[in-house]
Parts: structure tokens; sequence; C-alpha cells
């Protein structure tokens, strides 16, 4: 469960961190970590407006924001099962140490 979880971080920083190519005039954008939201906001006719426009527009939030939703569950559940297994185990080997210390 541990390990699916940090899949799905290691989507969601994938998809913030690193660059992508736009599918429309073939633009190269920047990470969203990266790129500049002024260029975005501003209402001109220029082609850095354009281009900010539209590589907003080609990144798709929802897939990212999906796995890391998801992933909070899978982790929650994952330290439970982690915790639950390692303190049995410790339980495990202290009734061991009891069981040979009566012997």
């Amino acid at each position: 469960m541990l390990v699916f979880a940090s899949l799905f971080w290691v989507y969601a920083a994938w998809q913030l961190f690193t660059s992508y190519g736009s599918t429309y005039n073939q633009v190269d954008c920047p990470s969203p970590v990266n790129s500049d939201p002024r260029d975005l906001y501003f209402e001109d006719s220029s082609d850095i407006h354009d281009e900010a426009l539209q590589c907003a527009s080609d990144r798709s939030w929802p897939k990212p924001l999906a796995a890391l939703v998801v992933s909070v569950p899978l982790s929650g559940v994952g330290a439970a099962l982690f915790t639950a297994g390692t303190i049995s185990v410790r339980l495990r080997h202290h009734d061991d140490d009891l069981q040979s210390a009566r012997s």
C-alpha cells in the first residue's frame, strides 16, 4: 500500500516539476512550478501571453490531483498495516524471550 501511495506521489511530482511540450503550435512549456503566472493574467496580445494560456490549458490538472487524493487513504491504510505488523513482530519476539527465560 505504501509503495502504491508513493508511486502516486512520484507521478504528481513528475507532473509538477517536468517541462512538457504543448500539442498546439509545438510550444515548449516550462514546468508548472517554474512558470511565471504574471504572463497568464495580463490581458495583452503578446506571444508570451498566448503561449502561457496555451501551456496552462494543455496541462491536465485533474490527473495529478486525483493521484494525490487516492494516495491519502492508501498511505493511511499502509501506515496502519505497517505499524500493526511491526508491533506484532516485536510482541512475538518479546513473548519468545519470556518463554525462553521461563525454561
